[in-house]
């Protein structure tokens, strides 16, 4: 595992892929810090955290785009997937340097916390579980985009369907709908199950917890489940098409 995170981190810079997601990244977050504390004088980070969010739509397919759905392209996979290596190990690989590549530019934003504590008196342990969850968001939406990448060969449908899922995911908690007061009698069932999904897709309102500086298990658990998911799905996409 350790030599296919080598290979598949050190690719993200050999293309300008990884540098453009890091631009991408880093130049937005900038504006939104600026819009979001510089602009209106204040240390608490909760609304950039949340802002951060609406980065992570456009600059995840960027960066997952690539991971099974190049190989495939360029009919290498078959080398990797003929290799005495573990399927495990290969969609660990490249989840983990994916994640890496992330959690490279959210620590490089670790700095407006240092130019914060240098000239206001900021929340250092509420601001660094926010940086706690923005990676897990980020290794959530991580292991969904490499999930889509292993399900074609086209890299720009895997990013155009990473946008949309994680679109889709982000923007449902603004959808102002209670299904029970369109289902009655015998329906009743159908509404209560539709806003009990509506809920649990709402992955902004999971992640607003982190955003305010508190540790909760529930958010926890839910962004490490979603990502073991979606890890445990691409894996046995791709052990199907070993053994095809």
């Amino acid at each position: 595992m350790k030599a296919i995170f080598k290979r598949e981190f050190e690719s993200y810079f050999k293309s300008p892929l990884g540098y453009i997601f890091l631009g991408l990244f880093l130049a937005f977050s900038s504006l939104v810090f600026f819009g979001t504390n510089i602009n209106f004088g204040t240390t608490i980070m909760t609304k950039y955290f949340m802002s951060n969010c609406y980065i992570f739509i456009v600059a995840v397919p960027l960066l997952t785009m690539k991971m099974f759905s190049e190989e495939r392209k360029l009919k290498t996979d078959q080398l990797l997937l003929t290799s005495p290596v573990k399927v495990s190990e290969i969609v660990f690989g490249k989840f983990l340097s994916g994640l890496a590549v992330l959690a490279i530019a959210v620590g490089a934003t670790l700095l407006y916390l240092v130019f914060m504590k240098l000239y206001g008196n900021p929340a250092v342990a509420q601001s660094l579980v926010g940086y706690f969850g923005v990676l897990l968001y980020g290794a959530m939406l991580t292991a969904i985009g490499m999930f889509i990448s292993s399900l074609t060969q086209s890299q720009v449908i895997a990013a155009v369907a990473t946008l949309a899922l994680v679109g889709v995911l982000s923007f449902a908690g603004s959808i102002r709908v209670d299904f029970t007061t369109l289902f009655n009698g015998a329906f009743a069932f159908l509404g209560t199950f539709l806003n009990g999904v509506l809920n649990f897709l709402n992955i902004n309102a999971r992640f607003s917890d982190f955003a305010a500086g508190t540790l909760n298990i529930v958010p926890l658990v839910y962004f490490l489940s979603i990502t073991a998911l979606f890890i445990l799905l691409t894996i046995r996409v791709i052990e199907k098409r070993r053994w095809r």
